[in-house]
């Protein structure tokens, strides 16, 4: 389906997209980092396939994820804090050295945000990857001047799926919920949108805890996000 005939004929006045898993596979760059994390803590490595299922709510997240080598692992008083403090530093001390460097965009993803730029519509990256991180992987994968807007998992007091950083990016780009658009890869990018009272188009093949995104209920899911060109 084309993007026009989803919205009625009229493009969006902003578009909002996920980073990790919706526009750019990073799961690499992320596995390698805590694995070497998991090596500082004298712990086995985890390896790439547990990494993908754990990513989507956040680095503190994953980083518990991978400390108990459990997905329940960033519930409260799983892990301890000064436990998770070293590992998140050391984590952060390996990712900024790792991040972009074995990452790639999907396949589509350029196209789209080229034709998005080119008729005008406003982009935004709504993410829970810290807002460093997001901003140093936008610039080396080439896309960062595509968006007017940026917004980390740390950039509010609340980050997916609450509706806070949705609602902050429509108010930013002076659009309204009836002309904005969130597009993403999981759970947490739909209950976002339906939070907020937005429209949400979802990809298959990013992070979604190993569940199929058809499961959450999306408006529309399409292969690639060039399909809706």
């Amino acid at each position: 389906m084309k993007l026009t005939e989803f919205t009625a004929g009229k493009l969006p006045q902003l578009i909002m997209y996920d980073l990790d898993g919706t526009l750019v596979d990073s799961v690499p760059d992320l596995a390698i980092s805590i694995d070497a994390m998991l090596d500082d803590m004298n712990l086995p490595k985890a390896g790439e396939d547990k990494v993908r299922l754990w990513v989507g709510n956040g680095i503190p997240s994953l980083v518990k994820r991978a400390l108990v080598d459990d997905m329940a692992g960033d519930q409260p008083g799983i892990v301890n804090r000064d436990v998770f403090i070293k590992a998140y530093d050391s984590f952060k001390h390996h990712y900024a050295i790792e991040v972009g460097q074995h990452s790639h965009l999907y396949p589509g993803v350029k196209n789209f945000l080229e034709a998005m730029a080119n008729k005008g519509v406003k982009q935004a990256v709504v993410t829970n990857k810290s807002e460093i991180f997001t901003e140093k992987l936008l610039k080396l994968m080439g896309i960062d001047h595509f968006f007017e807007i940026s917004l980390g998992g740390d950039s509010l007091d609340e980050k997916k799926p609450h509706p806070m950083p949705l609602l902050h990016a429509i108010e930013q780009a002076e659009a309204s919920l009836d002309t904005a658009l969130m597009i993403g890869d999981s759970s947490n990018d739909i209950k976002a949108a339906r939070a907020a009272g937005v429209k949400v188009i979802a990809l298959p093949y990013g992070y979604n805890h190993g569940e199929p995104i058809e499961a959450s209920n999306p408006d529309l899911i399409v292969p690639t996000m060039d399909k809706l060109l």
